[in-house]
């Protein structure tokens, strides 16, 4: 199972602790844009190749969240 993480920037330290879990512990393919998206990738594409193979979504809801352009087009992406 693959699931794709959409959060905030701010909120990286535990998206990271909780995507390792995911895969440490459960064996769930996390997919983290940290790890994903190299220098130089067209960051748009990356979030779709990834969004369109992901299994589910997790989705970290936080106060910055919430307001995070990236958290919204990936949101939009994959419910349209």
């Amino acid at each position: 199972m693959k699931a794709f993480i959409s959060h905030s920037s701010i909120d990286k330290p535990f998206v990271e602790r909780l995507a390792t879990d995911l895969r440490t512990r459960e064996g769930i393919d996390a997919w983290l844009d940290k790890w994903e998206i190299l220098p130089g990738d067209r960051i748009p594409d990356k979030l779709e190749d990834g969004l369109a193979n992901a299994d589910i979504l997790v989705l970290v809801l936080s106060p910055d969240s919430v307001n995070s352009q990236w958290v919204s087009y990936e949101k939009d992406a994959i419910f349209t």
